[in-house]
């Protein structure tokens, strides 16, 4: 009898035991749970900074396991040096761009304040003596008269509408030699603007006439679409669809990639200019707007379905891009001077001193001569084109980098 009982007192506490164990497991569980969902980021100092500088984060009940932690800016992981349930200190990397800081611990994320980056941007010349002429060759040799319309191929080459000359320039990504191919075709006055068919290597020109030039891969030339004069922007959709603004009527006219089946896309439009596809497939176009008195930047949607998503009462030029994070930069060229619209809609000068002159330089300090056209490639990178219309000078490509 004394054996049943003692193994009856060894069991009951063995039970004991086991549930005091399980009822602690649980409770740290649920501990860390609500140690997580209570974590808050209340700010970041400094709210803006550059590559290398270390910045801050203040926040309740920040996770200490750096296993499962990570920190994000723009889903670009960022190096923590230091961290603590109050802070964490990190080292800002090199194009992290602008965005608010994310914490993610186990699955669950937190977004923070907004952190500025700040871009260091470089302005270099590609190619162009600044002299009126038609030279090719090496960037110190290479002559430009009026270069308007740029756009980037996928390997990195560049192709310009060389406007006075009535050729189209290209620049290799190899070693910024620049080469030409002379407009063949009769009756074709001015190339204007340009884009690119990536899969076939076909460049589409309009002419700031009436005229579309289509020039294939092995230099074959024809003009495959006419319409009233001047002819301005145009693009290429994914589907295979060329869309072309008329600066005077106000038009947009979609067209197939050889000059047929065309339809009246948009109209009541005010001086549309240059035009670019986003990575979702809607189509922007910059013009000017009468009610806003500004240049502006039109949304268009496939039904045809204009929104205005940027205006700047700044700037006084024609031509913008967007970047993948959708901001819009502008060649200023009455200003001579490249403006960014950013996502708050906040327009700024990001390169350019104002003087009229082509000169290198960071920021600020560097200048351009009349930019007018201007092309973004997969990197990041802006190309710029510059003309003055009062002294035939500027006649240059022009890079800006951003680190």
């Amino acid at each position: 009898m004394k054996k049943i009982t003692q193994s009856i007192y060894r069991a009951a506490a063995l039970s004991i035991f086991i549930l005091q164990v399980l009822t602690g497991c649980n409770k740290s569980v649920t501990d860390n749970q609500n140690e997580v969902t209570s974590t808050t980021i209340t700010a970041i100092r400094p709210t803006s900074a550059k590559s290398g500088d270390t910045v801050t984060v203040f926040g309740k009940n920040l996770p200490l396991d750096k296993s499962s932690v990570k920190v994000t800016i723009n889903d670009k992981l960022l190096n923590i040096i230091l961290q603590t349930k109050d802070s964490l200190e990190f080292t800002v990397p090199q194009g992290v761009g602008s965005g608010p800081v994310t914490i993610n611990a186990s699955g669950i994320s937190f977004v923070g304040p907004e952190f500025t980056y700040g871009w260091k941007v470089i302005v270099t010349t590609v190619a162009g003596t600044g002299e009126v002429g038609n030279q090719n060759g090496v960037p110190g040799q290479a002559s430009f008269y009026c270069p308007w319309g740029i756009v980037c191929d996928s390997n990195g080459d560049l192709y310009i509408a060389d406007t006075y000359n009535r050729l189209i320039r290209k620049i290799s990504a190899i070693d910024n030699t620049v080469y030409s191919t002379p407009i063949v075709v009769q009756n074709f006055a001015s190339p204007y603007n340009l884009t690119i068919n990536t899969n076939s290597g076909s460049l589409y020109v309009t002419d700031f006439n009436k005229d579309l030039l289509k020039i294939s891969a092995d230099g074959n030339q024809s003009v495959i679409f006419i319409d009233n004069m001047p002819l301005a922007g145009i693009a290429l959709s994914t589907d295979g669809h060329l869309f072309i603004a008329n600066n005077t009527l106000g038009t947009i006219t979609k067209i197939d990639t050889n000059g047929q089946n065309r339809t009246d896309f948009v109209s009541g439009l005010q001086t549309p200019r240059n035009m670019f596809f986003d990575p979702e497939g809607s189509l922007y176009v910059s013009a000017y707007s009468g009610s806003l008195l500004a240049p502006v930047v039109n949304k268009i949607d496939s039904a045809g379905n204009v929104t205005v998503v940027a205006s700047d009462k700044q700037s006084q030029g024609w031509e913008v891009v967007m970047n993948t994070s959708g901001e819009f930069f502008e060649a200023d060229h009455f200003s001579n001077v490249i403006r960014k619209i950013d996502k708050n809609k906040k327009s700024t000068i990001i390169a350019g001193s104002g003087i009229a002159d082509d000169v290198d330089g960071i920021g600020l300090h560097a200048s351009f001569n009349g930019p007018q056209g201007i092309a973004i490639d997969s990197k990041g990178d802006l190309y710029v084109t510059t003309f003055n219309y009062d002294n035939n000078k500027g006649n240059k490509v022009r890079k800006i980098h951003f680190e």
